[in-house]
């Protein structure tokens, strides 16, 4: 099919989810067409960054449960800044991990610079 060449898709949606939508599109300055194509495109040719391939070999599962309240701000979260929740949940651990570790080292550094009796 030519670059060119556009063809057309009707759906119907629940009317909440249509709200969330539009909402949706506004925040991100999107046509509902962009983000059509770009949501199939998504789905249809799932992308993993380079880093994540690189970094994860072999995958593991964790699952946990929030309590609604904060699931609905993380979602919201997530919404108002294009993440999904595997990016923001490995984001967050791999920052915590980061904190840790800088926070050991300099610990270890300061122990070294005591001196002895």
């Amino acid at each position: 099919m030519s670059t060119n060449e556009k063809k057309g898709i009707t759906v119907k949606v629940d009317a909440e989810l249509h709200a969330e939508v539009r909402q949706y599109l506004e925040e991100h300055e999107l046509t509902m067409a962009e983000f059509v194509a770009q949501a199939l495109r998504d789905e249809l040719h799932p992308q993993i960054s380079a880093k994540e391939d690189k970094n994860m070999g072999n995958m593991r599962t964790m699952a946990f449960q929030v309590p609604e309240e904060l699931f609905q701000k993380i979602k919201d979260y997530l919404q108002r800044n294009n993440m999904t929740q595997k990016q923001f949940v490995i984001g967050l651990i791999e920052n915590e991990i980061e904190r840790d570790l800088a926070q050991r080292q300099a610990a270890s550094e300061s122990l070294q610079l005591i001196p002895r009796k």
